[in-house]
């Protein structure tokens, strides 16, 4: 878990009494551990050159120039995503009923389980813990990969009235997106690059400054 919190910055708008809770889960893209069977020396989201230049803390510096009052928590679900089928949502309870929730999970998902494993539903059981309290504005992002899975979420979306980001293209149609020729592992390389991170920013920005403005 981490929480941010920027202290009030003259020019801008001062906090409220009641900070704006946001909670980010995602996975590898958001965050991962240092790791030298992978070469992976960061503990930030993989493949930016530093932390700063992830999406989430693209996101965060957004975010608090908006609101410098902004508390801001982040997390891998990258567990959930490998065994969503008997995944104790409970382990999540900290992240839960935050007044807005972006959820960038996909990658991890088996895709071709999907219908055996019974993904939408317990997806949905996700989504429900997390709002519990009825408060939550939700914004669901798909994954940064091409995969049925990410059809499987819009479709969430779409019939629950979230806002949806769409990420794959940047994948298909611009390899300096990812990190390929930076990193020798494959898989370390398929991951966004400082470019790619931004454009990911850039997308969820978009759905996420309407929400800070309207809360």
């Amino acid at each position: 878990m981490v929480w941010i919190t920027a202290c009030q910055t003259e020019g801008r708008r001062e906090a409220t009494t009641t900070s704006t809770q946001v909670v980010m889960l995602g996975n590898s893209i958001v965050a991962h551990p240092p790791s030298e069977e992978l070469g992976w020396k960061g503990d930030w989201g993989m493949a930016a050159s530093a932390r700063d230049s992830d999406f989430v803390h693209r996101l965060e510096r957004r975010m608090h120039q908006v609101d410098p009052g902004i508390e801001l928590q982040y997390g891998s679900i990258a567990g959930f995503e490998r065994a969503y089928w008997n995944y104790d949502l409970r382990e999540l309870a900290e992240f839960r009923n935050a007044d807005i929730l972006i959820v960038k999970i996909a990658e991890n998902v088996d895709p071709d389980s999907l219908a055996e494993r019974q993904f939408s539903q317990h997806y949905a059981k996700l989504i429900d813990y997390l709002t519990q309290g009825g408060r939550t504005a939700v914004i669901i992002s798909g994954g940064f990969w091409p995969s049925p899975v990410n059809d499987t979420i819009h479709r969430y979306a779409v019939q629950n009235g979230f806002d949806f980001v769409k990420l794959h293209d940047l994948y298909t149609s611009d390899s300096t997106n990812t990190a390929k020729g930076l990193f020798a592992h494959e898989g370390v390389a398929n991951h966004p690059s400082d470019r790619g991170m931004k454009h990911i920013a850039d997308r969820i920005w978009k759905k996420l400054e309407l929400l800070i403005q309207q809360h």
